[in-house]
């Protein structure tokens, strides 16, 4: 839409005075939307891609805005593009009462969602959780099919509760048997027909198969081979009840598989009280993916995913830590991170981990395993050059004993994330007036007094 198509025309000086008056109301609104967030007018110019003395003229100097960056200012400001159009008087009569009826569904939409958060934050406090949720999907979605839960713990020197392991077995005459079956097709059939069950309640809990071996608590689990992990520690969350308001307002933290950005994620978003997303689960959600996906289609629901969260800072990535490691994703939309939001933490793997995690993408055949190493570098190439100093931390991930088959080896690296997450909080104390370790509520201010105390 251009100013020529879509603005009224009108005579002489009563055109000219109803345009003037139009850009009165239309700045007014976005000088209000920028207090309400905080925003200078530097930043938010940054954030939609113009100069700052251009935003500046628009607001003050009574020089008519651009419609072409209209859609990116209402998404950095906070208010409908439609409305912003309205104010402007931009569109067509027709359409007059429209902005007013999409505010008014936004609205709804954002007290909805408050409502909702309020729901599942007293829902955890009465120790709802996915494994749970998981159990009980599938005792009430199946008469054939019982279940046996148990709370999977990690860490050697900061044990935390990590995920939840929920077991099934059939319910007949011998019911009471253990073992696995001696035909894998049977294990397949019998997993199907679980995730025919419970595959809404799978996909909103991020719950995946384990593959029977130790892991798997064998000596409990009837059926090895029918055993879920469902997150505890890493699972979705949302904003909590009382979020820090003081760090930056989004958070991505990005690594390699295996050096521990969903762990550290998912800590820090406990630390501040804020919601924590990791992009493959929260693709596989919202494309409603099932396990069998190919990995081309889950990649690219993870790019969109990503892409939203990465263009959204102060929307829907609002108060939201976030995490992603799978090289393909990283690599295609990791160009577009802004210029101040959202902050970043670099996991930097070492040379080891990087052979390791490329050993495993080659053992597997996966195509994309030319790419560990380049999307860890276009990380680092992307926030060096381009960004302040406080809005980036890169933590050198050290060598950890992944691969040595040792009994403690889970433990032992789980323990090296937690220390990675207390470098990353103490950045976000430093630099951005977070939550102090010594007195902050939440697992990682427990873990960090335990072990300083």
């Amino acid at each position: 839409m251009t100013n020529d198509d879509a603005q009224s025309k009108r005579p002489g000086e009563e055109s000219r005075g109803a345009a003037h008056e139009a850009r009165q109301r239309w700045a007014h609104e976005v000088i209000q939307a920028l207090a309400e967030r905080r925003l200078s007018i530097n930043a938010a110019a940054r954030e939609i891609g113009i100069s700052p003395g251009r935003l500046q003229a628009w607001l003050h100097q009574d020089v008519e805005p651009s419609p072409r960056v209209m859609r990116d200012l209402a998404r950095v400001i906070g208010r409908s593009h439609t409305h912003l159009l309205s104010l402007l008087e931009w569109l067509p009569p027709e359409m007059s009462g429209a902005p007013m009826r999409l505010e008014a569904t936004e609205k709804l939409n954002e007290a909805i969602g408050e409502a909702r958060r309020w729901l599942r934050g007293a829902t955890k406090a009465v120790g709802i959780r996915g494994g749970t949720m998981v159990a009980g999907a599938l005792l009430e979605n199946s008469r054939e099919w019982g279940a046996t839960v148990r709370n999977s713990m990690r860490g050697q020197k900061y044990p935390t509760r990590y995920a939840v392991r929920v077991g099934a077995h059939p319910v007949d005459a011998v019911s009471g048997s253990r073992g696995m079956p001696d035909d894998p097709t049977v294990t397949q059939a019998d997993r199907r027909r679980i995730e025919l069950a419970v595959f809404d309640t799978m996909l909103r809990t991020s719950a995946h198969w384990l593959e029977p071996g130790p892991a798997t608590g064998a000596h409990w689990a009837r059926r090895p081979d029918l055993v879920m992990s469902v997150p505890s520690l890493c699972a979705s969350r949302p904003r909590g009840l009382r979020p820090n308001l003081l760090v930056p307002p989004s958070i991505v933290v990005v690594g390699i598989p295996h050096a521990g950005s969903q762990e550290v994620g998912a800590l820090l978003a406990d630390l501040l009280d804020w919601a924590y997303q990791d992009v493959k689960a929260l693709a596989a959600e919202q494309f409603e993916l099932a396990p069998d996906t190919s990995t081309e289609v889950v990649e690219r629901a993870e790019v969109a995913a990503a892409r939203r969260l990465m263009e959204d800072p102060l929307g829907i990535a609002r108060q939201t830590v976030w995490s992603y490691l799978d090289p393909k994703p990283i690599l295609q939309t990791f160009r577009q991170l802004g210029p101040e939001l959202p902050l970043v933490v670099l996991l930097r793997a070492p040379d080891s981990l990087i052979e390791h995690v490329t050993g495993e993408f080659a053992e597997r055949g996966d195509p994309d395993v030319d790419l560990v190493e380049a999307a860890q570098n276009l990380v680092r190439r992307t926030v060096e050059p381009n960004r302040s100093a406080g809005s980036y931390l890169i933590v050198d991930v050290p060598d950890l004993p992944i691969g040595s088959g040792k009994p403690d080896e889970i433990d032992l690296i789980f323990d090296a994330y937690v220390e990675i997450a207390f470098k990353a909080a103490e950045w976000l104390h430093v630099t951005h007036d977070g939550p102090a370790l010594a007195t902050s509520d939440g697992i990682l201010g427990r873990l960090w007094r335990t072990a300083n105390t």
